[in-house]
């Protein structure tokens, strides 16, 4: 769901008033250098002009800005005086107050114990979001996509210029054991996977519902020497009829499961079928990227629409299958 700026800096003061105080904000400005002596332009006044008084505050002029600090918190400053508490330690304030409530909201909203995030070494989260710029920088800043005509940026949240399923093979090469890796579908590759399993990490993922998943056949077929059938050794599952057997709301675990037609991984699979209005939600914004993106969703992949499956190499006895998705929720905070 897309937020109009104002909607989004609404959410942000809500959790901002409910989580911080001002004499929490107080403290964060003086161990920053925001604050250093008793001044009539505090850590409240800077929230209030950038939060709550101006949406547009790097364009906004310093004559407005003044104004509309002075009417709402009786705090009179000259053009320069506020010019020059636009510094550093201002930047630095505002992001320990971001990363504060980030951290907060991260404890708040997630039932994890720390039993189990003391599981693992890291919890590394790869992620990544686009958004336009203004069209003056479409030279410099070409759109996704290889546009000419739109200006856009793309930030993940670890370093990387290239696509995201090429990076994510990149980053492979800091992922060290006892690790846990959060991934988007964009990362996904099954050889990726695999490698984070060998290195003795640990990955949770979203599978792709084209991606074909096995198990192993219990009455696989023998040649008359002994030797095993290849084609009889797995049994490929009717993702469609499973999730027909699902009410809405449930989960289903295949604790030992393969993943592709070739690749073969072996991991934990965790159906979980949405309710109806779940699905119908996802069917509608699957329908505005279709548009968006000219692509077209093969009818067999929209029939699985109304499931999320994951798949993980985690051990049930540290990560329940209850706690599955719980773990892998972590990276959606970072979008929101």
């Amino acid at each position: 769901m897309d937020l109009s700026l104002s909607e989004e800096l609404h959410l942000f003061s809500q959790e901002l008033q409910r989580i911080l105080s001002p004499i929490d904000l107080q403290k964060i400005a003086k161990q920053v250098g925001f604050v250093q002596r008793s001044s009539k332009y505090q850590a409240d006044e800077l929230i209030a002009l950038c939060v709550w008084l101006s949406r547009e505050v790097a364009s906004t002029s310093l004559t407005q800005l003044c104004s509309r600090l002075e009417a709402s918190t009786g705090v009179l400053m000259s053009q320069e005086g506020l010019n020059q508490r636009f510094n550093l330690a201002a930047v630095a304030f505002l992001r320990k107050v971001f990363t504060s409530l980030l951290t907060q909201k991260l404890c708040a909203t997630q039932s994890l114990s720390s039993h189990m995030i003391s599981a693992f070494k890291r919890i590394r989260i790869l992620d990544a979001t686009v958004f336009q710029l203004p069209d003056a920088f479409t030279s410099d800043y070409q759109g996704s996509g290889g546009s000419s005509n739109t200006a856009g940026v793309k930030i993940q949240l670890e370093p990387g210029k290239n696509n995201d399923k090429t990076y994510g093979t990149t980053c492979l090469e800091t992922v060290e054991k006892g690790d846990l890796c959060l991934r988007d579908l964009g990362y996904f590759d099954l050889r990726d996977l695999q490698a984070i399993h060998n290195k003795g990490a640990y990955y949770i993922s979203r599978l792709k519902l084209n991606t074909r998943i096995y198990t192993k056949n219990p009455t696989p077929k023998y040649f008359k020497n002994g030797t095993l059938k290849k084609q009889t050794e797995y049994v490929q599952l009717d993702m469609a009829h499973m999730m027909s057997e699902l009410t809405a709301g449930e989960t289903l675990e295949i604790p030992e499961a393969y993943i592709g037609q070739k690749q073969k991984l072996s991991a934990r699979v965790i159906i979980h079928r949405f309710t109806d209005d779940q699905t119908q939600t996802r069917l509608k914004n699957q329908a505005v990227r279709e548009k968006k993106k000219g692509i077209v969703m093969k009818d067999k992949s929209k029939q699985l629409m109304g499931i999320n499956v994951y798949i993980t190499n985690t051990p049930p006895k540290e990560v329940s299958t209850d706690y599955v998705h719980a773990l892998y929720s972590l990276r959606w905070q970072i979008e929101i």
